[in-house]
């Protein structure tokens, strides 16, 4: 939860609700990258939630709006201002990154909808944050909106009805220290993860898909969404711009039209390295004196994206991206994944080590995290045991004879015996998470495999990703799809690796 204390001092610019009509729901036309708001104007009033809110009666209205049509994702309209130069801060030099977002939601359940939550990291270091303004045509007049624990929560004026659509608004400002974050900045990478507010997924049943991180892995879930952002860098310093998606034609501000599962950045003084795997075009980038790596990560890269690509489905998007970063191991984003150098010195250049399986598995989540999504907090095993399996699938094409090695060095001398499909939140040290929920669970994925037979296998993993591409698959899904191509029941592996395996029948 974040203090009071710390809400008041973040939101010191003002954070307001306000109660109109709703927006167009056309095509977004960008505008000029806006000039941000400035803070301050109106005292805050503290709410019993910690949140601040602005004096209601200092709020004017705004003229009505039609009310936005209904969208198959949500969409995210997003104008950001990257500040590089660095400003005396606390922690040291600090960026700032200034944001305003639009987003509209289509209630696509069966069920209505009683507020809404949005996941907000950037709010996370409170200390570091800044909210400008927020509204929402649908918000209460009576409950205040809140921000605590990276979330904000919006409290409606009646639920949202199954097929009715909202639109929220917001606007703030991020200093960006100098760390090793899914925001921050060393001296040759500003990194732009997790940066922008979200909607969960939201299951019938469960309601919002939004979670506190836990001591390992990680805790955000999305469904698929649109993309509309304009990214304009104030830098005397020449970034290359390394995203998600492809920027379109055209000089600055940036921008980048994209479907998929999130958007990331990483602006970078690296230097890239390029390669194809069929009509997809493969970034690497690494420090100079990394050459050999950074030539071998875009080698394995576009390999991988081709193996996977015929196993699994084809990669939904026209760019791929690989960049050394100082994010812990490897982190997946759609289109962008992170690579740490410590995985760099001893790579041997034949396959036999880890920058190859890491690279493998990072791209394989394009798959299972990207292209197929899963409540990553609840059910890690649902992308991260798929995505570790996959290294073996690369390896069995790529480097058939490593086949052995990569048992052994990946998986066997790691043992676990605790359920493969426990959450993040059962675990306190790294190890064990990944020895259970990566190791054990490829180790599952292996005897399931040996079960039902390699084609029943192959097709069940191209099955999995045909009917839950742009979807966020549950256990239920992949114990269904399973024993639908196998010729033999598979309980008796379910329940040897699970607590909480299918019913038998």
């Amino acid at each position: 939860m974040i203090p009071s204390a710390s809400i008041r001092s973040a939101a010191c610019g003002l954070l307001f609700l306000c109660l109109c009509a709703c927006s167009a729901g056309t095509a977004f036309a960008p505008s000029a990258v806006f000039a941000p708001s400035p803070s301050g104007g109106r005292t805050p009033t503290q709410t019993p939630s910690g949140a601040t809110v602005a004096d209601p009666a200092a709020t004017t209205a705004s003229a009505p709006e039609p009310a936005p049509s209904p969208r198959e994702r949500p969409l995210y309209r997003i104008e950001a201002v990257l500040d590089t130069l660095l400003t005396t801060g606390g922690n040291g030099g600090m960026m700032s990154l200034t944001v305003r977002e639009e987003v509209t939601y289509t209630n696509h359940s069966a069920e209505s909808i009683p507020g809404l939550v949005l996941q907000f990291e950037p709010a996370r270091r409170s200390e570091l944050f800044e909210l400008l303004s927020l509204s929402a045509n649908r918000a209460s007049q009576t409950a205040p909106a809140s921000i605590e624990n990276g979330q904000l929560r919006i409290p409606l004026d009646a639920p949202l009805a199954p097929g009715e659509t909202v639109w929220l608004r917001l606007e703030y400002r991020r200093l960006i220290a100098q760390e090793d974050a899914t925001i921050g900045w060393n001296d040759y990478q500003i990194v732009l993860g997790d940066w922008y507010a979200s909607f969960p997924p939201y299951r019938e049943g469960k309601g919002w898909l939004a979670h506190a991180p836990g001591k390992v892995g990680e805790h955000l879930s999305f469904p698929y969404a649109d993309f509309d952002i304009l990214l304009d860098v104030q830098s005397d310093t020449a970034y290359r711009v390394a995203a998600s998606g492809v920027s379109e034609a055209g000089g600055t501000p940036h921008h980048f039209l994209f479907t998929g599962r999130s958007f990331a950045f990483a602006l970078t003084t690296q230097i890239p390295f390029i390669r194809t795997a069929g009509n997809v075009e493969i970034l690497g980038y690494t420090r100079p004196h990394y050459e050999a790596q950074g030539k071998i990560i875009a080698d394995i890269a576009a390999r991988s994206v081709e193996i996977f690509s015929e196993r699994f489905g084809a990669y939904p998007h026209s760019r791929f991206t690989v960049l050394e970063s100082e994010l812990p191991d490897g982190m997946e984003y759609d289109g962008l994944v992170f690579l740490n150098p410590d995985l760099f010195p001893d790579y041997t250049g034949n396959g036999a080590d880890y920058l190859t399986a890491i690279t493998a598995h990072e791209t394989a989540h394009q798959w299972w995290y990207g292209r197929v999504g899963n409540d990553q907090a609840i059910d890690p095993w649902l992308d991260e045991s798929f995505a570790v399996y996959s290294e073996l699938i690369f390896y069995e094409r790529a480097y058939p004879s490593l086949v052995d090695w990569w048992w052994w060095t990946r998986v066997d001398r790691y043992p676990s015996h605790q359920c493969v499909d426990h959450p993040i939140y059962q675990f306190t040290r790294f190890r064990d998470y990944v020895d259970t929920v990566y190791l054990r669970g490829a180790t599952m994925l292996h005897a399931l495999r040996q079960q039902m037979g390699n084609q029943a296998f192959a097709e069940s993993l191209r099955e999995l990703q045909s009917t839950g591409l742009g979807a966020v698959m549950t256990s239920a899904d992949v114990f269904r799809i399973f024993q639908a191509h196998s010729a033999v029941p598979l309980y008796t592996i379910w329940d040897a690796y699970l607590c909480l395996p299918p019913p038998h029948g």
